[in-house]
């Protein structure tokens, strides 16, 4: 049952709110009930009232009975009928109905005992819901006692038609179901399209406020306003803005001394080393700091590479072709095909996005061609090759850090495994993305797109 759940907010209080109405309709339809058999029998009572008025008036057990009325009958006893043990809220009415039509039409107080209460059609058969709801005329069948004045109780047995209306039952209905419940769900549709609107204005700003957290970390923080829940919910948003730009400028600060702390100790060691004598282990330090140096400025790289420092237009063809034309060979040309048009980036970052991109093609591959595209949406540079591209069950994890596709982290065999994620820290900052596919034919391709305008 669960995909009868809406998935959104208007959704869910819309279907609360119209089956919590149905519910409490349902549950006060027993007050409606007891209502509508009262007016049911109201008009049979107060006609039968009227009709045995002068029956009572005139009754004489030992005299010969009066011309009684269609579907009325007299019979007089010595003793009080027996207490009827229904004792339910429908008799007690119509028993205090009678009493006050019978003194109504005799002139003085005038008790009656009710005997019998029961809609039936016109075979006699009880008729109840069906009379109620007016989808059939039904007939007042009331049995009552009145006390004489030489003590004999007298008995009248009658049948009255249902008092309602001259229209159909079938209007009648259609206009109780339009009034009762079309109307009323409409009106609690408008409620709630009413409460949504007023309740999501502050949820959709503290949505896009978080959107857009992650490409202006200094945005305005968000206003204190709506309903206390919400209030409180933008106020932690607040506190952890102001919480990520305080971890951001402490990463600033660490970038700052790991550039000055560990390399001017590197650069120390090299004036150390150039004073010992040439051999084998002097070849060897000189090596390891090289690599420590290297491993430092690719960590610092990647540290950097999701911010960005001063976005312009950008033309992707003229930076593919100089980037390519610094990188290719005789055995590798690095021919281009398309075109890509401009973009708002960081020129810096992007060119060493791309010249990142192209130094792993060329370390792990040959054949390497580029192929630029250009949507409404977005702008893309796919990087082919014929290599033995990525096993699949590294593919969803090859951009992570320090993942690479082989296991040696010598800088010989490509590097720390550092390359492919700085690229997908850089197009992430810029609102874009990056995607690895190994190639039908063999080899892989390697996707960078980035949004047509600003960034995300």
């Amino acid at each position: 049952m669960r995909w009868l759940w809406p998935g959104t907010l208007f959704g869910q209080l819309l279907l609360i709110m119209v089956s919590g109405t149905l519910l409490v309709q349902v549950v006060s339809s027993s007050i409606w009930f007891d209502v509508r058999f009262a007016q049911v029998l109201e008009a049979p009572v107060r006609l039968m009232a009227a009709r045995s008025a002068p029956l009572i008036a005139q009754a004489q057990c030992h005299a010969s009975r009066p011309t009684l009325p269609r579907n009325y009958h007299l019979r007089c006893t010595e003793q009080a009928p027996p207490t009827v043990s229904d004792e339910g809220r429908g008799r007690r009415r119509i028993e205090l109905l009678l009493h006050q039509a019978l003194t109504a039409e005799l002139g003085h107080t005038q008790n009656a005992r009710v005997l019998k209460v029961q809609l039936t059609d016109e075979l006699g058969q009880p008729l109840l819901w069906r009379s109620l709801f007016g989808l059939r005329t039904a007939q007042a069948h009331i049995r009552f006692a009145v006390p004489l004045g030489d003590g004999h109780w007298l008995t009248i047995d009658g049948m009255e038609m249902q008092g309602w209306s001259g229209e159909s039952a079938w209007v009648l209905i259609s206009d109780y179901l339009l009034r009762v419940y079309a109307l009323r769900i409409v009106a609690v549709l408008l409620a709630c399209l009413v409460a949504v609107r007023l309740c999501l204005r502050p949820l959709r700003r503290l949505a896009d406020a978080a959107r857009g957290l992650g490409n202006d970390l200094k945005q305005a923080p968000l206003p204190l306003d709506g309903p206390q829940e919400v209030r409180q919910a933008a106020q932690a948003f607040n506190a952890m803005q102001q919480r990520l730009i305080a971890m951001v400028n402490d990463k600033a600060y660490f970038l700052a001394a790991v550039s000055h702390d560990l390399r001017t100790p590197l650069t120390r060691m090299r004036l150390r080393l150039e004073r010992l004598p040439e051999g084998e282990d002097k070849q060897r330090l000189r090596q390891n700091i090289a690599q420590m140096d290297d491993m430092i400025s690719q960590v610092l790289d990647y540290l950097r590479a999701g911010e960005q420092q001063n976005l312009q237009s950008v033309d992707l063809d003229r930076l593919v072709a100089r980037q390519c034309s610094e990188l290719a060979s005789a055995e590798e040309p690095l021919p281009i095909l398309g075109q890509a048009g401009s973009v708002q980036a960081d020129a810096l970052m992007l060119q060493r996005c791309l010249q990142n991109l192209l130094v792993n093609a060329l370390r792990y591959a040959s054949g390497v061609s580029l192929h630029l595209e250009r949507t409404a949406s977005a702008a893309y540079i796919h990087v082919d090759d014929h290599g033995p591209g990525i096993a699949p069950e590294l593919l969803a994890t090859i951009t992570d850090p320090f993942v690479r596709g082989e296991a040696s982290r010598s800088q010989a065999s490509g590097g720390y495994g550092l390359g492919l994620s700085i690229v997908q820290r850089i197009a992430s900052s810029h609102g874009g993305g990056l995607l690895l596919v190994n190639r039908a034919d063999g080899g892989l391709r390697v996707s960078l797109w980035l949004p047509v305008g600003q960034p995300l």
